[in-house]
């Protein structure tokens, strides 16, 4: 990790501690519905509660970074996004509408070996037969992506991919990835779930992210000017 790279994190997790006590702490998605004051637009940060910085200072670390509504035209909401992460209310999910629940579904797969799906991440859509197979799978995802801690900050601006959210997203994650993906600021635990992905950027980068994480060969950089950006987003909460 270069100093710059560590002095750019600790502003991050510090923006961050400051959004917490904006928004009165973290939240769980197994706690929250559509009714909780959210805002139309925003970038969403995931922790894990067994995942800590590497500084020692037993801060969680984040393990996701998404947003939404970056295509020109679009009209999906935060809590949106939010809620086809965290699937249903009897606990169950689609998959094929969060790349988040197919990566994690992915790795219990292959950490458990409990089930033989061999249809789960294949296309877009299925039929009933093969969802209501996937049903057991599926309430293995909604429990564990409930329990992550997560923060939100609003960020309203018209969708599209010069947006502030597209921004924000793009380089906290590169930032987080480290430029070739496999050097993260912080290293995943030897327990973190991600592990199991057949992923290796997941792996790698100890992130749920595929967009955006860098290979030794495509090194990517992240503008430092984003963490002004973000500062200004959290302020205004």
């Amino acid at each position: 990790m270069s100093e710059n790279g560590k002095i750019h994190a600790d502003r991050f997790y510090d923006l961050l501690r400051l959004l917490e006590s904006k928004v009165a702490g973290m939240r769980c998605l197994k706690d929250c519905h559509g009714r909780m004051g959210w805002p139309k637009r925003g970038v969403y940060f995931f922790f894990d509660g067994d995942e800590y910085r590497s500084d020692g200072s037993q801060q969680l670390r984040v393990v996701r970074v998404g947003t939404h509504a970056v295509g020109t035209g679009s009209k999906s909401t935060l809590w949106g996004r939010l809620r086809s992460h965290k699937g249903t209310g009897a606990g169950t999910g689609n998959h094929r509408g969060s790349i988040f629940r197919l990566h994690v579904g992915n790795a219990l797969l292959n950490k458990h070996g409990a089930w033989t799906l061999p249809e789960w991440g294949r296309g877009s859509s299925a039929s009933r037969q093969i969802k209501q197979s996937e049903q057991g799978l599926e309430r293995e995802v909604s429990t564990s992506i409930g329990a992550l801690p997560f923060l939100w900050v609003e960020v309203d601006d018209e969708p599209g991919a010069s947006s502030h959210r597209a921004y924000i997203e793009r380089n906290a994650i590169i930032l987080l990835a480290g430029p070739d993906g496999c050097s993260p600021i912080d290293k995943p635990g030897l327990d973190w779930l991600g592990h199991y992905s057949d992923r290796v950027k997941i792996r790698e980068s100890g992130l749920w992210n595929l967009d955006h994480i860098g290979h030794p060969d495509n090194l990517l950089s992240y503008d430092p000017d984003f963490l002004d950006v973000l500062e200004r987003h959290v302020d205004a909460m």
